[in-house]
């Protein structure tokens, strides 16, 4: 799905129509994209344009997005310069992956004045350039500063040049007999895709497959296999394409699955077979765009900062694992006090015996039910009775710290669980929104021990995040929380005492709340539901025979002190379920995320 030079063009085409435009605002979503928010023929829509090196796209966008609270300085230039601002004209550089957006653009000191945006879709080296009406550059998203006189200049106030073409041609700049000449002096074993690609620009692999086929060649001929015939149907071929594209006569087709869905999609109609595929025209390139290449740009950002999210979390479980056996192992050792006491004993007891300057002696442990002997290491320098005391008061510092260490280790196990239900919020998160709620929920509770700034107020809170919500075929609401935090707000707060709530047995997952219509009885279908959620949004969601736990709300207790997420519950019932796909399909939840 190469977003390759005739995609490029038709794209420009179909905004193109659309214009003119105001600009009315500019965000940055993200580090490589933009927004324009445009106003005009009576409706309003979005231009969105993305640089990253595998999802580079531009199209109408109808969707919002959520900002970063703090704008980046070059997203502070494109308001400053061009907010406000009247798009007239979106035109591709031929041949090339480069558009020039023109506004008009209004400054009280200057006047009216026409202002650029030089938008380059090449890969890692993707730019977006602001120039003058005399194509001097003001600044640029990625800036370049030249090492050599042959590199180029994008600072600001240079001209703005095109990237260079490392010495291909433009198509076709040549005559039939030069591209015969020019293909004889290639080495034998240069394939004809190569040949094109290595002298003209603006090819990509469905161009080079549909020029092929219209000259009747494979995709893996070689120059050498060319009859002089094949040579001349090459170039008819290629330059057939060459005036369809430089004419804009371009005919967007989608290649479709066997189950519907949009795969792929080229600028104009391939005429070569796609096995697998069904070829349909496209009314709208830039919906194709949108939803290939930007939901599978969407996908990959979710993937990407779900498993950012995990990673930092199973960090901070492997930590409190090792944490806990740490804490095992001191736990140990302090159960051996009772040893220590006997040698002080012992030693109390029997010292006496014991010469001056001993390192060890062995005395008959009478709290043996046999009479062993016990072997008692000494400091020499020390007499018996101070080495006793030396054992009491190791004995009273093991006993002290045997329920100090109880009590950590019990403080470890609920930071460990807690993290564990943290694990399987972000396992069965759905939407970015989801991993930001457990992202925030993550760091507030690293961060909760520190201590505040003096001076420093509390910002604004934002209004609390909706919980998931699901309406069952009798009517009846079920919600599900996103994070801990949520799980709490959603048990507490907006469930009534008579609501009923539904968590997995001992098993990390949402809370779930099931708000009966009024008036009418909650059936076993719909207690189903709610179970079949609880396990889907749980660690659980690809086991069998779960046990879920359900009660009324008013049966449902917050130990004090304890962390997000975490009741205790009584009078309660408990439902084996296994998943169902089908009954999850009744609530609108079609297939996993992956």
């Amino acid at each position: 799905m190469p977003f390759d030079a005739p995609v490029v063009a038709c794209l420009a085409q179909e905004i193109h129509r659309l214009l003119p435009v105001k600009i009315d605002k500019i965000y940055q979503p993200l580090k490589d994209e933009f927004l324009f928010s445009c106003y005009g023929g009576g409706e309003a829509f979005k231009l969105l344009i993305s640089l990253n090196p595998q999802y580079a796209r531009f199209h109408r966008c109808d969707e919002g997005k959520a900002n970063p609270l703090q704008p980046s300085p070059f997203c502070m230039l494109l308001r400053k310069y061009f907010g406000g601002s009247k798009l007239t004209a979106v035109h591709a550089v031929p041949f090339e992956r480069i558009l020039k957006l023109a506004f008009e653009v209004y400054d009280p000191v200057e006047g009216l004045s026409q202002k650029y945006i030089w938008v380059e879709f090449t890969g890692k080296t993707a730019n977006l350039v602001v120039t003058n009406e005399q194509n001097r550059i003001i600044d640029c998203w990625r800036r370049y500063f030249p090492k050599n006189n042959n590199d180029r200049d994008l600072t600001a106030g240079s001209i703005y040049e095109l990237p260079p073409t490392g010495g291909r041609w433009r198509p076709v700049t040549v005559s039939a007999a030069e591209f015969a000449q020019l293909m004889a002096q290639v080495p034998a074993d240069t394939g004809v895709e190569d040949f094109l690609l290595k002298h003209w620009y603006g090819l990509s692999a469905p161009s080079l497959r549909e020029i092929l086929h219209s000259a009747g060649l494979a995709l893996k001929s070689r120059c050498s296999e060319l009859t002089p015939e094949m040579t001349v149907a090459l170039y008819r071929a290629f330059s057939d394409w060459a005036e369809m594209m430089a004419a804009g006569n371009y005919q967007p087709s989608g290649l479709y699955d066997s189950q519907g869905n949009l795969h792929d999609f080229m600028a104009f109609t391939p005429h070569y077979p796609v096995p697998g595929y069904t070829l349909r025209p496209l009314p709208s390139l830039n919906t194709a765009v949108a939803l290939t290449i930007g939901s599978r740009h969407d996908a990959a950002r979710f993937n990407e900062t779900r498993n950012n999210l995990l990673r930092k979390i199973r960090h901070l479980i492997e930590k409190n694992a090792k944490k806990l056996e740490k804490q095992k192992q001191e736990a140990a050792a302090a159960e051996q006090s009772d040893h220590w006491r006997i040698m002080g004993e012992l030693l109390t007891i029997y010292g006496y015996q014991i010469p001056k300057g001993a390192t060890e002696t062995r005395l008959v442990n009478h709290y043996d039910p046999e009479g062993n002997t016990l072997l008692i290491p000494l400091n020499p320098a020390l007499s018996a009775q101070e080495n006793a005391q030396v054992y009491f008061k190791k004995y009273q510092k093991a006993k002290k710290g045997q329920t100090a260490i109880a009590e950590q280790i019990a403080k470890t196990r609920e930071t460990l669980e807690y993290l564990e239900s943290l694990e399987a919020m972000a396992e069965t998160g759905s939407t970015l929104e989801d991993l930001a709620l457990i992202q925030e929920e993550l760091e507030e509770k690293r961060d909760i021990q520190l201590k505040k700034k003096p001076g420093t107020k509390p910002g604004k809170a934002d209004a609390p995040a909706k919980p998931r919500q699901f309406v069952t075929p009798s009517g009846h609401t079920l919600l599900v929380g996103r994070n801990n935090l949520q799980n709490d707000r959603l048990t507490f707060k907006t469930a009534g005492p008579n609501d009923w709530w539904f968590h997995t047995q001992k098993i990390p997952g949402s809370h779930v709340i099931l708000k009966p219509l009024p008036g009418t009885e909650v059936d076993d279908e719909t207690l189903n539901l709610a179970c079949q959620l609880a396990v889907y949004y749980s660690k659980a969601r690809h086991s069998t025979k779960v046990p879920v736990d359900y009660t009324q709300r008013k049966h449902v207790k917050k130990p004090p002190a304890a962390k997000p997420g975490f009741v205790i519950y009584d009078d309660f019932k408990t439902a084996i379920i296994t998943p169902d796909p089908h009954l999850l399909k009744i609530l609108g939840i079609e297939k996993e995320q992956a």
